[in-house]
């Protein structure tokens, strides 16, 4: 499998040798063209005193006038003259014309040399002239070209080594810290040592440790939970159960063990629904129904009776009073409130209510209050008071996020003789014609609920 460095590597020399390939190709071209250029204008400078000298010989007198006419790079150079129709070849090379292709100002590149043709008017003739010059012998140039686009792609593999190591020796370092930390020391942290991207993968790795941490020890709590809070219901199942094998033949000690087997299999299953929603509660689909709030509490307050707890729960409703929430969770944050009063109160628990402007819903108990200091924290997460008692019961941060869930706000106040929990919720707009249809249909289903 190919690494990330590697990869780069590659891509890096492929782009850049292809680049320096059409680098050094268009400076070659370039470095011919001003050659050329260059030539040209020095034939220029040259031909047209020579033309001027040649166009006052006879014609069986140009080849010998010319022989004896010096100028510089004459050794270069190829001339031919047409006169009266006729071709005199001036110089020795007239295969080189070919005359019936010639292309003035027309550049030709053979293996050792490059041709410059170009055409000028005399007053009696016109010549025909080739400039062969060696700029670089082409196989010399090949050479040239070829050393240089070597030492370019070896200096371009260096290079890119060098920068993929720069920048992926990071990666590296976070590959070998992460592998150290999920197999030995997940409380470790990455070490950032640079405020690039890098960095922000670090922080945003570090975060998802902690996340972890927090999930892993989240894990550790709900599994301790289960087994302290199922510990003592299963112990007492298991007595019933040993009733129910050697007390057959006593009806009322039957019947009273079943009767308790039942009430613990329903506080089991309590425990079990609290610990889901303290571990589940983002994947939790809220579906909020008209609920009556004295019919709410009349059902906690049967179900608590029937765990014989020592306080009292007292209802206190003014008349009839509709929330509108997800009746389940409503009642597992009241139960939850409620389980909190049991641990905490010395009197009666009271489940008030009261309609204004907005729905107040009070959970009441008696005792003592709760220091200020800590009574700001009580809706943080892992925050945990100086009298804090164990338990399964859902913590005071998770009541308050299902209350938002249901669009409600929950306020903890001291009194002089205990604590009041108030949760407040919208009040119900019955004027609003389609509640009012939903509730019309809700009665006809003799109160059955409606989801809407």
């Amino acid at each position: 499998m190919k690494k990330i460095k590697d990869k780069i590597i590659i891509a890096n020399t492929v782009s850049l040798v292809f680049i320096s390939f059409i680098i050094i190709l268009s400076m070659t071209i370039f470095l011919i063209h001003t050659a050329v250029e260059t030539e040209s204008k020095e034939m220029d400078k040259l031909i047209p005193a020579i033309i001027e000298k040649l166009d006052k010989v006879p014609d069986n007198k140009l080849k010998e006038t010319y022989e004896k006419y010096d100028y510089a790079d004459k050794e270069y150079i190829s001339l031919a003259v047409l006169r009266n129709g006729k071709f005199i070849y001036l110089t020795d090379d007239e295969e080189s014309f070919k005359l019936k292709k010639f292309e003035s100002n027309k550049l030709k590149t053979k293996w050792d040399r490059f041709i410059y043709k170009k055409i000028y008017d005399g007053y009696k003739s016109k010549y025909y002239v080739i400039r062969n010059f060696e700029f670089m012998e082409a196989h010399e140039l090949l050479y040239v070209m070829l050393a240089m686009f070597v030492l370019i792609t070896i200096s371009i593999i260096i290079i890119s080594k060098i920068v993929a190591e720069h920048v992926l020796t990071p990666l590296s370092n976070i590959i070998s810290q992460s592998n150290e930390m999920s197999k030995h020391n997940i409380d470790l942290q990455l070490t950032k040592t640079r405020d690039d991207e890098i960095g922000e993968l670090i922080d945003v790795l570090n975060e998802t440790f902690n996340k972890k941490k927090e999930i892993i020890k989240s894990q550790k709590t709900f599994t301790s939970n289960v087994s302290h809070e199922l510990k003592t219901p299963l112990a007492i199942m298991k007595g019933y159960l040993d009733i129910l094998k050697w007390g057959k033949d006593d009806k009322d000690l039957l019947n009273e063990a079943i009767e308790n087997l039942n009430l613990e299999v329903k506080n089991i299953e309590r425990i079990i629904n609290t610990l889901f929603l303290n571990s589940n509660l983002e994947k939790i689909t809220i579906k909020k129904e008209i609920t009556d709030v004295k019919q709410l509490f009349e059902k906690i307050k049967k179900d608590y009776e029937l765990l014989n707890i020592k306080n009292e729960i007292i209802i206190k409703v003014d008349n009839e009073i509709n929330i509108f929430v997800d009746k389940n969770l409503i009642s597992e944050v009241l139960r939850g409130l409620i389980d909190n009063c049991i641990k905490y109160s010395v009197g009666n628990i009271e489940l008030l209510a009261r309609e204004g402007e907005i729905v107040e819903i009070i959970v009441r108990n008696y005792g003592e209050g709760i220091p200020e200091e800590e009574k700001k924290n009580l809706f943080n997460r892992n925050f945990q008071g100086k009298n804090a008692k164990k338990g399964s019961g859902l913590g005071l941060p998770i009541i308050k996020d299902i209350i938002l869930l249901n669009d409600g706000k929950i306020y903890i106040e001291n009194r002089k003789d205990g604590i009041d929990v108030k949760i407040q919720f919208k009040k119900i707009d019955y004027k609003n014609e389609w509640i009012n249809k939903k509730i019309g249909y809700l009665k006809k289903l003799s109160g059955k609920p409606i989801f809407l």
